[in-house]
């Protein structure tokens, strides 16, 4: 079967499957019964993640009111509360993803399929060879609502702005904090003033629009996106890895399929794997590539690295291998570095996190010229590789198979098989 093949049977036999729903459920037999005639060795992996719709606009809710509470007690002259409540805020930030994956409760399911052997034998192996773990998640997001497209392109620019206000509101909170120890020092007490209301002016809109979407994800009408795109696509090419490699296996490395639960929740299947055994792998032997929404547009981006404060980075020698071999398939690339200019993330960044350098994402996505406030915070932050992308037509009603490019999802595929057989090759 092609890729294209398995898609149509993916989303004709199993249909929609947001985490949660029978329809996820279907998709994890699917997936199961489908490895399994391959012979390879399948485990399902059990996680939970947070099940509740109102989690993430509630967390949402909190994030304004600290912020704002931010901004209300500097200008109330009350410097100390506004640092302590800031300070707060980038801790909330830090320790949030670490609480929430002990705090779910709802359970669910990776499908985790070995070539040669269970992955759990594999983790547990003293003597771990090279490995290579290819994957993509299998769930299917909600729509966003009607309006949202057109708004899409004013957040584009309204998220570096904020982006900047709260660097100069971090600017203007040391130079008041200055003025506590050098009472004398006046002129630094009228330059934080400026800086802190430029600041809220840059910040202000999306702290109107933060409440505003917020109360719409609690209360507004929720409807499936039909998601054959997100992360059809990636799922697709996933099960075709399964299919070729075999039938013509790689002969000297582990390779193992997995395809994760709940991203759209959080990415909790994968970074539950990832809480749970990454101190039992080997983080310069074990290959991620995450396969997400490719079988659209004409880019492959592939992912360099993420964080601003926190910077973590992926192998230039990957990034550089992935580069050469679609080009060497006609297939452009762009590089992208997760940040507040990028947008969102996918299942590789639990990877990255935790440090594992041959971590990396193929998503296919459409590149979009940087607006000036998201040059401005390029510039000012050094962050490499600073591209704007879009995806029109995911989370919304039009992700079905009559917007997929069969050729687009195929060379994703000979991408991937490409750069799996050139791992196996170096490892001989």
């Amino acid at each position: 079967m092609t890729t294209f093949e398995i898609l149509e049977r993916l989303q004709t036999e199993v249909g929609t499957r947001r985490a949660g729903t029978e329809g996820e459920r279907r998709a994890q037999a699917w997936l199961k019964t489908k490895a399994e005639a391959l012979g390879l060795f399948v485990e399902m992996d059990e996680f939970t993640f947070i099940g509740s719709e109102k989690y993430r606009p509630v967390m949402m809710l909190l994030n304004f009111v600290i912020i704002a509470a931010s901004f209300g007690f500097f200008m109330a002259g009350r410097i100390l509360l506004a640092i302590a409540f800031f300070a707060g805020y980038f801790l909330f930030m830090n320790l949030r993803k670490k609480l929430e994956l002990r705090l779910a409760t709802t359970r669910s399911q990776n499908i985790i399929a070995g070539l040669k052997r269970p992955i759990s034998a594999f983790v547990e192996d003293d003597e771990q060879g090279e490995a290579l773990l290819v994957c993509a998640h299998y769930d299917t997001p909600r729509n966003f609502p009607s309006w949202f497209p057109k708004v899409r392109n004013v957040f584009r620019v309204l998220s570096p702005l904020s982006s900047l206000g709260i660097l100069l509101f971090i600017f203007s909170l040391v130079l008041r904090g200055v003025t506590l120890i050098f009472s004398s020092w006046t002129t630094l007490t009228t330059i934080s003033t400026w800086t802190a209301n430029v600041a809220f002016v840059f910040v202000l809109p999306i702290i109107v629009m933060i409440p505003f979407y917020a109360v719409y994800a609690l209360v507004g009408k929720k409807t499936d996106s039909p998601g054959t795109d997100d992360n059809g696509s990636g799922t697709a090419v996933v099960m075709d890895m399964a299919e070729r490699f075999a039938e013509t296996p790689v002969e000297n490395i582990d390779l193992f399929f997995a395809w994760w639960g709940a991203e759209e929740l959080g990415l909790f299947g994968s970074r539950q794997f990832i809480r749970r055994f990454h101190k039992k792998l080997n983080k310069d032997t074990f290959h991620i590539l995450n396969i997400d929404c490719v079988g659209v547009c004409e880019y492959v981006t592939v992912h360099a690295g993420q964080g601003v404060w926190r910077r973590r980075k992926t192998d230039p020698a990957m990034i550089e291998r992935l580069e050469r071999l679609a080009h060497g398939l006609d297939i452009k690339t762009v590089r992208s570095w997760e940040s507040p200019i990028s947008g969102g993330s996918s299942d590789h960044a639990g990877w990255v996190d935790r440090g594992y350098k041959q971590a990396t994402s193929l998503i296919r996505e459409d590149e979009r010229a940087l607006s000036l406030p998201a040059k401005v915070y390029a510039w000012l932050m050094r962050i490499p590789y600073a591209n704007q992308f879009e995806l029109p037509h995911i989370h919304s009603p039009n992700d079905t198979l009559e917007v997929i490019k069969p050729d687009v999802l195929h060379g994703t595929a000979d991408l991937a098989e490409a750069y799996i057989r050139e791992i196996d090759q170096n490892a001989a």
